[in-house]
């Protein structure tokens, strides 16, 4: 998997059209290929496949799924890509917020998901996964760079290179629990400290998304899509490009019955589609996309951009955050 350099965006959406005090987080590009549980699986062990990654995700205490699960993957992201935050000597990154509810204010969530988050916060404190990635590259034959290369009858060489890695999100996870006996019981002095391998790999494979727009995406595949539109479109050329189908279900919304396969995987591009369409009509106005008469599939066409890498009309969304 190769590190995400983000191009340089000239073709950005009007200042004009952009609400003010929109903020920008991070994700693991490896969660947008093959992103997290869209709901509680109810088990301690979860895995995705798509295309050329493979990811395999365990927690004892159940993996970590959802809306919430994906607005706190990308909190957590972001303090481990911003510069500001330094790593410890060991790699490690520290958080700290005197209560929870500085985390929610920092997720600009209400105190009444307060229990949704911090069962997100349990489940990524013992999760690790475990991801596989083939690229492949074909070069130009150079003898004399690959002492061991037998002799070829073409002019080019086709190399396949695998990458794995078994990650922990959080290398540890402090917090006070206060209980009166008469009020509800309150959350404080969180610390949390990112694994050093969760840092590196967001430092270096991690894309921009808006925030703000992430946030009040309603749906887990809501998120996923967003997230997907906008690191696709960096690579896309004016002629676009199709995907059958198949791959998008199989990317977004696996069928879980065999013997229904093709049936559920007709109803689940349809709310694909469905999905694609509230996002263009709420939140990506400018998006271009077209699906066939048939459902058989989607093109997908090079879309003006949200924003650009380090766009001043953005906020980081840790901005306020206390330094450890």
């Amino acid at each position: 998997m190769s590190k995400i350099e983000f191009a340089k965006q000239t073709d950005l959406i009007n200042v004009s059209s952009q609400r003010p005090n929109s903020y920008r987080s991070f994700i693991p590009s490896i969660f947008i290929s093959a992103a997290l549980p869209l709901r509680d699986v109810n088990k301690e062990v979860f895995d995705r496949k798509y295309n050329n990654i493979t990811l395999h995700l365990t927690s004892p205490n159940k993996v970590p799924y959802g809306k919430y699960g994906r607005l706190l993957l990308s909190i957590l992201t972001t303090h481990a890509v911003i510069e500001k935050n330094k790593p410890n000597a060991d790699g490690t990154i520290t958080i700290k917020y005197d209560t929870l509810q500085a985390l929610l204010d920092e997720m600009q969530l209400p105190k009444q998901r307060s229990g949704e988050i911090k069962e997100q916060l349990n489940r990524f404190k013992s999760a690790t996964f475990t991801y596989d990635g083939i690229e492949e590259t074909i070069v130009r034959t150079q003898k004399e760079l690959w002492a061991d290369m037998p002799e070829s009858k073409t002019n080019y060489l086709r190399i396949k290179k695998f990458q794995t890695g078994n990650i922990m999100f959080i290398d540890s996870l402090q917090y006070l629990e206060l209980d009166d006996g008469f009020s509800d019981k309150r959350s404080i002095a969180f610390t949390i400290t990112l694994s050093a391998k969760f840092v590196d790999l967001c430092k270096n494979h991690s894309v921009p998304i808006d925030y703000s727009v992430y946030k009040e995406i309603s749906s887990a595949l809501g998120k996923d899509l967003y997230a997907w539109l906008v690191y696709r479109n960096n690579s896309l050329n004016q002629d676009g490009l199709y995907i059958p189908r198949a791959s998008m279900v199989a990317q977004f919304m696996p069928p879980t019955s065999i013997a229904q396969k093709e049936q559920q995987e007709r109803a689940n591009f349809r709310y694909i589609v469905e999905q694609l369409m509230q996002i263009k009509n709420k939140y990506y106005t400018e998006l271009k996309f077209a699906v066939d008469r048939d459902y058989l599939g989607l093109h997908l066409f090079k879309s003006p951009q949200i924003m650009a890498p380090k766009d001043t009309r953005y906020i980081l969304v840790t901005g306020g955050m206390q330094k450890p």
